[in-house]
This record gives C-alpha cells, structure tokens and sequence, in this order.
C-alpha cells in the first residue's frame, strides 16, 4: 500500500536548482473570511487545481499548501480555513492553524476579502491580523461581480484603518484579473533565500490526501444543509497497480446515525453517484484509472474526539 508521492507538475529530473544569489523564497498564508475565494486565489495563483472548491463556506479543512516557482522566486502559499469562531475541538484545530500561519509562519500574509464591508459580527474576527509579523496584503476579490468601484473602496479604506495593510491589490480570483500585479508585489515582499522545494513540486501533500479531499468535495456538491459539514473522509486503502485500475476504499465518516441513510440513499442511489462522480474526478485528477469503493461509518461527535482527529490528521494540542 502507498499513499502516492507529493505532486510534481510533470517536469523531468526534480531536485533544488541551484538558484541565482537574488533568488527570493518565502511562505505565504492566504486568510479570510469563509467563502472569499481564498482557494480559488491559491489555485489560479498556482496555476492548477490544489485545495477544492465550493460555493458552501469552510469547505477548506487544512492548511493546505501550493507552490508557485517562477523566474526568480517560489512562492509557497499556504491556504487556511476560513477565519472561524471554533464550536468543537475539530473547528478548534482548524482556529490554531488560522492563527499560526498568520502569526508565525508567514514571510507575507495576504488577507482576501469581498467589496464591501464585512458583518459586524465578524469583525472580531480578524483581530489574529493586528499582531501579524510580516507585511500584510489586502486583496480585494470577486471585482468581476462589481459594476461600480464604491463597494471596493469602502472595504479597502475599513481594513486598512483595522488593519497594518501594507499593499492593497483589487483582484478576480475567478478570471485571473489583477493577479499580474499581486504575483509582483509577492515577488516583491518575499526575503532572498534559496527555494525550500524542488522545482517541480506544486504541494507538500500526498495523493492519499488529495482523494479524501475530492470525495469531501462531492460530498458538498451533492449533498445540503449540515451533511457535508456532519461528515468526513478517510482513506483506508490507496494502492497504486500498475497496468491495472488504482485500488482506493474509503470511509465517509457521519456524526449521526440517521445522516447515513442520507449519504447512501434510497437502495444505495445517493452512494453510488457520489462514488461515479468521485472516481471520475479522481482520475481525471491523478491521470489514472481508479476503481473507488465507499463505506458509510457513523462515528458519534467525531468533531470532539482528538484520536480521531488525529487519525484524519486535524487534531493538534498547539
């Protein structure tokens, strides 16, 4: 059994590149409020597909990280959660990885917000950002939605007076509009130092990782109101065969016995889309062949049980 191999963009021969003496490296965490687009920002900067998607908030679980290597500098950017008032020990861990990675492991921090002004109740939110160590960049996202410039000042103008903002960027995750400028402005921030990743690495994570994240992200495709939340995805067995089908069997983890009838469905209809769907998207992902098999456990309160969190690999005492 493998779990697969960290993810390489295709190129031959691998390994650090010895860089130029001004080559320029740093982490970058990419924070906000859930639902702004801070994944879509990751992969389009990216340039591919690397945390998955939603238009349902706190899709993103992990703090996730993409590699961006370009002419002169890697960029490796980190995706959190979306900025939380943690209710268990599960949204909790996520919280502490919020607050580490703007804090303490970032060489920038980029804070990515919609035009307009945020709900006053989740203002308090954003209190992580004042004591943050490294320049902050606002960017301002989904301006392909804006016919006007009003509602992206205002927000400019509300998180640079809360806020240490050292650059504001006014940005379309989505279409690509305004990221020329951001990517300089990071090129631009980040310290010199050799690249911490070989150069045709585009993420630290394994492909075992990757095939609980795109089930998860069926899983919220298919699935309303607090079952893709209720529910998550272990992979019990990844098994590369070469010339043949990649072998992969994984759990949906429920929190309630009565949202597993929910996940498989009327004589097993919802399972078996979810399932079709999931192993199609697998292999278009992994450009291989995969026979995909699903279970349905209920695992009362997973979200406060720490060895099960740690098994999944969410659950951290920092």
């Amino acid at each position: 059994m493998t779990d697969g191999s960290p993810l390489k963009d295709g190129m031959d021969g691998g390994g650090i590149t010895p860089p130029p003496s001004s080559f320029r490296a740093g982490f970058i965490p990419i924070t906000g409020l859930p639902n702004a687009g801070k994944s879509t920002l990751m992969n389009s900067l990216c340039g591919t597909r690397l945390s998955i998607i939603s238009d349902k908030p706190q899709t993103t679980r992990n703090n996730i990280l993409g590699i961006l290597n370009a002419p002169g500098f890697q960029a490796v950017f980190v995706d959190t959660p979306g900025l939380l008032k943690a209710r268990n020990l599960f949204e909790r861990s996520m919280e502490g990885a919020i607050k580490r990675a703007a804090r303490e492991e970032g060489d920038l921090c980029i804070l990515i917000a919609e035009p307009g002004l945020p709900p006053a109740d989740k203002i308090h939110l954003f209190d992580p950002l004042k004591q943050v160590r490294c320049p902050l960049y606002l960017a301002i996202n989904k301006l392909d939605k804006e016919k006007t410039e009003d509602r992206a000042k205002a927000a400019a103008d509300f998180y640079s007076k809360l806020l240490p903002v050292a650059q504001v960027f006014h940005i379309s995750a989505l279409t690509g509009g305004g990221l020329k400028e951001l990517r300089a402005g990071i090129k631009a921030a980040l310290p010199e130092h050799p690249p911490y990743y070989p150069v045709d690495q585009l993420t630290d994570r394994w492909e075992k990782f990757y095939a609980a994240e795109i089930i998860r992200e069926q899983i919220f495709k298919m699935y309303s109101q607090e079952i893709p939340y209720s529910c998550a995805v272990e992979i019990e067995v990844f098994r590369e065969m070469p010339g043949e089908d990649d072998q992969i069997l994984a759990a949906v983890h429920v929190a309630r016995a009565g949202q597993k009838p929910i996940i498989i469905g009327k004589g097993g209809s919802a399972i078996a889309r979810l399932r079709e769907a999931s192993a199609k998207a697998l292999g278009v992902f992994l450009h291989r062949r995969v026979e995909l098999h699903l279970t349905v456990k209920v695992t009362p309160g997973w979200q406060d049980n720490p060895g099960f969190l740690k098994e999944i690999g969410f659950y951290d005492k920092k």
